[in-house]
């Protein structure tokens, strides 16, 4: 049996796209999902506690031997991607040992961490006090912008397939974008 080339096209397009992935990290969380920062800042019931926490990043701070990052905490996807456009669960820090490059992370670049909570920290959000429960993780990840192009862009490859004609003519085709 002969197949079209047309036919053979669609078959690799349809091949392509069922391997399509998001090529994000997926960072299953781990803990109690219901507990919130917010909710562990008032005691330290939950110190010791193992927890996935993410959010969007407010500021970075080089300390000795560690470095801080201040987290306006949101829910959390299955991958462990913050969803930005929920109600923000109050803000956490997240403790990497070590050096880390801070003029590479802007203030509000998605972030999650995985990590035993170690502390709670006395802090401010501008002149109010505010307590911190302190997350340590030594490799916390820092999500890429979702590209808000045709498609939504949360997939890749992506794939359109097109038909078009006129004046005698027709055609047809299949793109594939990565």
């Amino acid at each position: 049996m002969r197949l079209s080339r047309p036919v053979i096209v669609f078959a690799a397009a349809l091949l392509v796209t069922g391997c399509a992935t998001t090529g994000e990290h997926c960072r299953k969380p781990i803990g109690d999902r219901a507990l919130t920062p917010a909710a562990a800042a008032a005691g330290d019931a939950h110190v010791g506690q193992s927890i996935t926490w993410g959010g969007t990043l407010v500021s970075a701070k080089n300390l000795a031997d560690a470095t801080d990052l201040e987290v306006l905490a949101y829910p959390l996807d299955d991958c462990g991607r913050p969803l930005l456009d929920e109600p923000a669960h109050g803000r956490f820090i997240i403790r990497r040992p070590g050096y880390l490059e801070t003029a590479d992370l802007a203030p509000g670049r998605p972030i999650t961490a995985s990590g035993r909570i170690i502390a709670s920290a006395e802090g401010h959000i501008g002149e109010a006090d505010y307590r911190f429960p302190v997350l340590e993780d030594a490799a916390p990840t820092i999500w890429p912008a979702r590209d808000t192009g045709y498609g939504g862009g949360n997939v890749r490859p992506w794939i359109s397939v097109g038909v078009g004609g006129g004046r005698g003519w027709s055609g047809g085709g299949v793109g594939i974008s990565f």
